[in-house]
């Protein structure tokens, strides 16, 4: 279909853009919207659009469309996903991966960059009777990304309805265009998509008689049944020991090994190394035992960088990748070290030192030893009690006669306590009984006393 017939959709996406509110929109109010009408710009042909995005905004993750015109290929339909594609040029080749709930698809398209405020990602013409239509409207999410790059998720419980009526446009336009051939495909890819299909599928997966007489009981007649039954006869057959006039049947012939894998390139050809398709699923493993740290970088459609990993001595990663894809090895600074490419099934790389020798992860701490909790403090014993004749001294009942002098030399008792710094007194001198007397009668310093005279001066 050619790219001029999904600019009417990007002009559509425009219009809506010039109603948006004034409230930014949130990624949850994404909706799928289906729109059908005899289309002026489109040559009046009827043409179905399908939008996935928040009404009424300029923000949108899918827009598709498909006519019924004889001047293009009505068994596409043609769609731009939104889409992380980076640094990839505008009209390159690339691949777009889908995935979720037991599905995936790989599809081939080209990098689309719009002007402006259009959409960027990747534009894919899609038949009508692909496996992905049948995923649309069966699963709850899927997720899609270019290899190499962040993945977008769309959501698409609530948008059933209008999936399968796009769907159905589209398969409408195809048989108006083409005759009725087109309408029995596409029959047939809606019954290849059947529960009834999916269940005979998972019998003949489980591989016993048994699973295809539960098949034959939920579906007991039809084309699928008559296989179920053949199965089932052959099964039996198998079973059975076999007659002397039977002669065994020949060995079955061994699996073809796979081609060895080439060299991989050398740094020295870094510039010229880039990966090429998405065909051929894979899976390369890193083991880091070189002893220091090292990056793991996928090399991209157009030979640039990614950084993927980082990688201490000891740690490794697995990444899900494809045979035609190299990833790159590099110091901490970034130079490159090494390149490999995957092999079929899982490749498994162990870094090395550059002596060729592998270094073995440091073994890690022994577990500190909890600390023993400290020791009770030992409990003050209770001060004991004294008698009414006796103090408590040091902790020690004295009597109290005795307690002046229990200090000893050079100490004191203060607060029932002794301390340093006893001075004992000097001894006072006896004073005559007549002063003691005129003492203690109230006479004067130097004077006497006695009855006669009372105070007198002493001659």
């Amino acid at each position: 279909m050619p790219r001029a017939f999904f600019l009417a959709a990007a002009l559509l996406a425009a219009a809506l853009s010039c109603q948006a509110k004034a409230a930014a929109a949130q990624d949850g109010d994404m909706q799928w919207q289906f729109f059908e009408s005899n289309d002026p710009d489109n040559k009046g042909a009827m043409t179905a659009r399908l939008i996935y995005g928040v009404p009424e905004t300029d923000n949108v993750q899918v827009m598709g469309v498909c006519d019924a015109r004889l001047s293009t290929s009505a068994q596409f339909a043609n769609l731009t996903f939104g889409a992380d594609i980076g640094g990839l040029t505008n009209g390159a080749d690339a691949a777009l991966r889908f995935s979720g709930g037991g599905f995936e698809q790989t599809l081939e398209g080209h990098i689309q960059r719009a002007e402006g405020e259009g959409l960027s990602g990747v534009n894919l013409d899609i038949k009508n009777d692909d496996q992905l239509w049948a995923a649309f409207v069966e699963k709850e999410t899927l997720d899609y990304s270019v290899p190499g790059y962040r993945a977008a998720t769309l959501n698409l419980a609530e948008g059933r309805d209008s999936l399968k009526k796009f769907v159905d446009a589209c398969r409408t336009y195809e048989q108006a265009v083409l005759g009725d051939g087109a309408g029995a495909e596409a029959e047939t890819a809606e019954a290849s998509a059947s529960p009834e299909k999916e269940a005979f599928d998972s019998a003949k997966e489980l591989g016993t008689a048994a699973g295809f007489e539960a098949f034959l009981a939920n579906y007991p007649s039809g084309f699928y049944a008559d296989l179920a039954r053949a199965y089932i006869d052959k099964l039996e057959a198998a079973e059975a020991p076999p007659t002397p006039a039977q002669t065994p049947p020949p060995p079955s012939p061994q699996p073809v090994a796979a081609p060895s894998p080439g060299p991989d390139p050398s740094c020295k050809d870094l510039f010229n190394v880039k990966s090429k398709g998405s065909d051929a699923p894979a899976k390369i493993t890193f083991i880091n035992k070189s002893g220091m740290y090292r990056s793991i970088l996928w090399l991209d459609f157009s030979g640039q960088p990614k950084d993927y990993a980082g990688l201490n001595n000891g740690e490794e990663v697995t990444l899900d990748t494809f045979l035609t894809h190299p990833w790159m090895v590099a110091d901490g600074p970034g130079d490159c070290i090494e390149i490999f490419m995957p092999h079929a099934g899982t490749r498994v790389v162990t870094l090395k030192a550059p002596d060729g020798s592998e270094k073995a992860a440091a073994p890690p701490p022994p577990p500190a030893k909890k600390a023993s909790p400290p020791a009770p403090a030992p409990k003050k014993a209770a001060a004991p009690k004294c008698r009414s004749r006796s103090v408590l001294v040091d902790g020690k009942c004295i009597l109290k006669r005795n307690a002046a002098t229990y200090c000893g030399p050079g100490y004191r008792l203060e607060g029932n306590k002794c301390v340093q710094g006893y001075v004992k007194p000097k001894p006072q001198r006896q004073l005559p009984t007549w002063q003691l007397e005129a003492i203690k009668k109230g006479c004067k310093p130097g004077q006497g006393w006695n009855a006669q005279e009372g105070c007198h001066e002493d001659d």
